[in-house]
């Protein structure tokens, strides 16, 4: 078979440098392909083992965050990122996956040199700071800050103060996107909530609760493939 010219996309696609790292449950290094090795092995030589927001500068943290969150938040989906860099693009994904030591993650990522382009590359959506909400003749703004917690509504979300509610017109699924993960997990298909407002847990038999900061103490479910993630951001 005939090698392909350097300038076809077939050769170009062949050269792209992927690397490929594997995650426990508790996001540690499992394994690494060659490429992915080589640059972990520069930020510490013990990368085996290590948490994986340890091998990433300080800046990126939250974004590597975000990804996992995100990923573990929607299992069936995974997540992406794609960074603009000065010679080229970076692409990150992140996928879930199940084996026998339980659940981990799959980060993949690739950079693609600059190419020529009609349409500039798309930057990542920034974090909400007000949520629109539907009233009568336009939208009211809730500050994110205030949000208690958010229950899906078909297309639409509620959403809960301290003392009362509202509908967003936005998603649960969007919502998981753009609101930060720093404070925002995704605890059961139907909810999210703000964990600064989380009061307490209650577990009953393998169900686990949580307890809001609303004037009905509002309980939330946890689902059981959320649970790990929800002990590990909570320490308990």
């Amino acid at each position: 078979m005939p090698e392909s010219p350097p300038t076809s996309f077939q050769y170009r696609l062949q050269q792209i440098p992927v690397g490929v790292v594997t995650l426990d449950g508790d996001r540690r290094v499992v394994s690494a392909s060659p490429l992915a090795a080589a640059l972990l092995s520069k930020q510490r030589v013990d990368w085996l083992g290590a948490d994986i927001l340890d091998l990433h500068p300080a800046q990126a943290r939250t974004k590597v965050q975000w990804l996992l969150d995100t990923a573990e938040a929607s299992p069936q989906q995974p997540a992406g990122m794609v960074l603009n860099l000065p010679d080229g693009t970076l692409i990150s994904r992140v996928t879930v996956t199940e084996g026998i030591a339980g659940r981990g993650f799959c980060l993949l990522f690739y950079a693609t040199e600059a190419q020529p382009a009609t349409l500039p590359l798309a930057e990542p959506t920034p974090w909400l700071l007000k949520l629109p909400l539907s009233a009568h003749g336009g939208l009211a703004l809730m500050d994110v800050a205030d949000v208690i917690f958010l229950e899906a509504a078909g297309h639409y979300t509620q959403a809960r103060r301290a003392n009362a509610d509202a509908l967003c017109t936005l998603s649960l699924s969007e919502l998981s996107k753009r609101l930060p993960p720093e404070h925002f997990l995704r605890v059961h298909r139907s909810y999210l909530v703000n964990l600064r407002h989380v009061q307490a847990i209650e577990r009953r038999d393998d169900q686990w609760l949580l307890v809001m900061a609303t004037d009905d103490f509002a309980r939330i479910p946890v689902s059981r493939s959320n649970i790990d993630g929800l002990r590990r951001r909570l320490a308990v």
